[in-house]
């Protein structure tokens, strides 16, 4: 079984959507994909790719993005609401968000959201910070999402397995950043991610963790630990993204 990875599809872009239903019907029948997060802002979107791809592999594995908890300001609910929405869709199609195992392979999706650990955020932040808009946390604060979050992320048993990946939407270390990247875009920095993902990643012992939400995609190893990011992108991001899904190993 080949296992490929990839991430902010965005499909709510018309190019990538058409991207994701032309990918073939028979190529992946035996495959695993890892989706880390950020299909579509839109449940009808979200629910049209995840029915594709999970008719097109084997199995998926997926973990919730910023974008996929975007709700409308319109009395349809709180992003808490539109989660458990994604849950039930999840659920239905056999997509799983819980440990899977796969011969000696375990692969370990990781809850989260940012709390700040990577920096507190400014002015220019707040200002121009989508999510502070189209998310609906119900008057928690995020370093209360993230604790939410990180507390679904009950870590299994890894006696017996050769090789445990691991995967989150969010970054799990703030140096996973290229060090070259300008300084006009720090002030991004405190949503990238959590050090409470970074502490799941040891205490699970995991060697490969695939990540998403910069759009940067790299491949580094950190203290033993090899970081992927292969996010889809933006139809604009061609630069940065390799729009394509990934192959990482084998199981």
């Amino acid at each position: 079984m080949r296992i490929f990875v990839g991430s902010d599809f965005h499909v709510d872009h018309k190019e990538n959507l058409l991207w994701f239903e032309q990918l073939s019907k028979t190529d992946f029948k035996n495959d695993l994909l890892i989706l880390v997060g950020d299909v579509a802002n839109d449940i009808p979107l979200f629910t049209h790719v995840m029915s594709l791809l999970a008719d097109r592999f084997f199995k998926v594995l997926y973990v919730p993005g910023n974008h996929d908890v975007w709700v409308k300001r319109s009395g349809g609910g709180s992003s808490f609401d539109k989660l458990a929405d994604i849950k039930a869709i999840c659920s239905g199609l056999n997509i799983g968000m819980e440990p899977y195992a796969q011969g000696k392979t375990l692969i370990v999706p990781l809850n989260g959201w940012y709390d700040y650990s990577f920096g507190l955020p400014g002015e220019t932040l707040r200002a121009a910070w989508m999510d502070y808009r189209r998310c609906d946390w119900e008057g928690h604060s995020e370093a209360q999402v993230s604790a939410f979050f990180d507390d679904t992320n009950i870590l299994p048993d890894t006696t017996g397995f050769k090789s445990i990946i691991s995967f989150s939407h969010f970054l799990p270390r703030i140096d996973l950043m290229p060090a070259r990247m300008p300084q006009k875009y720090h002030f991004l920095y405190p949503v990238l991610g959590s050090d409470k993902l970074e502490a799941r990643i040891r205490a699970l012992g995991s060697t490969l963790h695939f990540y998403g939400h910069s759009h940067l995609n790299r491949q580094v190893v950190k203290e033993g630990v090899t970081y992927i990011n292969n996010a889809f992108g933006y139809p604009s991001e061609r630069d940065i993204a390799a729009r394509t899904l990934m192959h990482v190993g084998d199981a």
